[in-house]
């Protein structure tokens, strides 16, 4: 399914929509895939993904239970280079949840001597508290869904291979609210 995912994109990109202009990262390419996402062999997945962490918020009372029509608002994908970087940021203003699929991962340059230093390459969710953070090592296949208030940057990095990317996909989705028929 990555590679289908991936595949579609590159046969797409040179005609996608540029979110660049109006998003606070620092990067070249961040394309906007509404067009094409329903249309790849991932989409089954990445809704059940979605029902599912719906329901498991249900379970947990973070949310209340009833019937809920998911609807993704917004997809793209972000092609990273060396040295570019998204800063701390939310999405959608906060209202509803987003998501994170990595998809490509370079071979990261971590010169770091230091262990308290931020890794690079890595995405970094800003706890609650605003005081610590936790860094998530990109993985290809790994899938993150949080909701669109909670703060998180990408760290720039370094790589091996010149030119080599950092590629993940992200939408957002919200909860749709049914139109009530007035008889």
């Amino acid at each position: 399914m990555i590679k289908d995912l991936n595949k579609s994109y590159e046969k797409a990109k040179d005609y996608l929509h540029s979110y660049g202009p109006r998003l606070a990262g620092r990067l070249d390419s961040e394309l906007d895939l509404m067009g094409i996402i329903q249309d790849t062999k991932i989409f089954k997945r990445i809704t059940d993904c979605m029902d599912d962490y719906i329901n498991t918020t249900i379970k947990y009372n973070l949310l209340e239970p009833g019937p809920h029509h998911l609807e993704i608002i917004g997809c793209w994908m972000n092609d990273m280079k060396a040295g570019e970087y998204n800063p701390v940021h939310t999405h959608h203003n906060g209202t509803g949840w987003s998501s994170v699929l990595f998809l490509k991962i370079p071979h990261f340059i971590n010169d770091t001597k230091d262990p308290h230093k931020f890794k690079d390459g890595a995405l970094t969710f800003i706890n609650v508290d605003g005081q610590s953070s936790n860094h998530i090592e990109p993985k290809v296949g790994d899938f993150y869904l949080f909701r669109a208030s909670h703060m998180h940057s990408v760290n720039p990095f370094k790589t091996v291979n010149p030119g080599d990317i950092r590629r993940s996909m992200s939408f957002n989705f919200i909860i749709k609210e049914e139109k009530k028929n007035e008889a």
